[in-house]
């Protein structure tokens, strides 16, 4: 009767073994998919929060670098000014808009009376003043190229960030993006995800370096050359 009873039982334990074999494989499928897909948008987030601090960071010694550039031209390289070299710093930032011919032209703000103020035995010195245009515009262009490749990368972030209402729901509250790799780091101060997106997309126009990238803002140089300067 053991016998019968056990063979009775057999195909209905074998059945619950099959349908509960069945749950638990497509269950797993299900918990791998998902982890697959936080995963990829976790890395996802690594990639754009990593360059872009990166990118963030190198602005900054880039800028110091063109600083450097211009003050090695002018063959003042020796010299202990941090007003000289704020002026140069301020120059590599300045409005956009400006050109070679308005400079040259003697069109413009008070950038080379400046830069003759800070250093009075500049002046008259032709040659220099044009060496100082170039590197200071050679230096202008790469630096608003370098800007422009952060906007881009924030703004692709920014649109990763927010596509899909499933999407930016789970990279927000799961991923937890902005996250602590988002790094806006100036001097010693250190910002970290939401915040630090914030501090990077205030866009730098026209004082010292750390001031002008903390600020936003920057005193607006124009640049002039001196009286008899070439033309």
């Amino acid at each position: 009767m053991s016998d019968i009873n056990n063979s009775q039982l057999s195909p209905a334990i074998k059945k619950k073994l099959i349908i509960g074999g069945g749950i638990a494989i497509a269950l797993i499928v299900v918990l791998v998919s998902i982890y697959g897909y936080i995963n990829g948008l976790r890395n996802t987030s690594i990639d754009f929060e990593t360059r872009m601090s990166a990118t963030y960071q190198a602005n900054q010694v880039e800028l110091d670098s063109y600083v450097k550039s211009v003050t090695e031209a002018v063959g003042v390289a020796n010299l202990k000014s941090a007003k000289l070299n704020q002026i140069f710093a301020d120059a590599v930032r300045g409005r956009y808009g400006d050109s070679r011919d308005e400079i040259k032209n003697g069109q413009g703000g008070q950038f080379m009376s400046a830069v003759v103020e800070a250093y009075p035995d500049l002046k008259g010195q032709l040659d220099v003043y044009d060496r100082i245009v170039e590197r200071v515009f050679a230096g202008r262009e790469a630096f608003k190229q370098r800007q422009f490749y952060l906007r881009d990368n924030i703004r692709a972030y920014e649109h990763w960030l927010n596509s899909g209402l499933v999407q930016s729901w789970v990279i927000k509250n799961v991923v937890g993006a902005p996250t602590e790799l988002l790094e806006a780091r100036i001097g010693n101060n250190v910002r970290y995800g939401r915040e630090a997106l914030s501090q990077m997309k205030v866009q730098v126009t026209s004082k010292s370096t750390s001031d002008a990238f903390e600020s936003g803002e920057e005193e607006g140089l124009g640049t002039q050359l001196p009286p008899g300067s070439k033309k």
